[in-house]
């Protein structure tokens, strides 16, 4: 049997006194110290994953911007391209059109020689045929005759 001994009663109360000894001066402080590290460690965890979400949303407003800029960038080569396109009509345009103005104007100035030339050879014609009325009229009193002459000529040229 089991006997109880005043050894056996110590013992028990030693241990128990070792126990809430323990537990006071050694798993409290023990347990603090890892409540504190662990309440440090979700600290550091909490502020890097809040770390992360910043970086995460500037990576996106990065993206976003960098698609802006691509988008801007499409636009204005578009704006350039279209603004050169205008202008490389309007250039020929206006080629085609001082082309056809260069042409009008060497055709009225063709017209113009023409008719000088016809009124040139008209007046020589007009001398040449007083000079052969006078001749053949003789010397009558000429300025009559000769404008006479000359208006004749001029009605039977006309009809032709």
């Amino acid at each position: 049997m089991l006997r109880l001994d005043w050894n056996l009663l110590f013992t028990v109360i030693n241990l128990l006194l070792l126990f809430v000894l323990m537990k006071i001066f050694l798993f409290k402080p023990v347990q603090k110290i890892l409540d504190e590290r662990q309440t440090e460690a979700d600290r550091q965890f909490d502020e890097a994953k809040a770390r992360q979400d910043a970086a995460d949303g500037m990576k996106a407003q990065y993206e976003q911007s960098m698609a802006d800029i691509e988008k801007q960038r499409e636009d204005t080569l578009r704006e350039v391209r279209r603004n050169a396109d205008a202008e490389y009509h309007r250039i020929v345009e206006d080629a085609q059109d001082k082309a056809k103005q260069i042409k009008d104007d060497a055709v009225a100035e063709a017209e113009n020689k023409k008719t000088q030339i016809l009124k040139k050879a008209e007046k020589e014609i007009a001398d040449m045929v007083v000079d052969a009325a006078v001749k053949v009229v003789g010397e009558k009193e000429g300025a009559a005759v000769d404008s006479s002459l000359y208006n004749e000529f001029l009605n039977k040229a006309g009809d032709k």
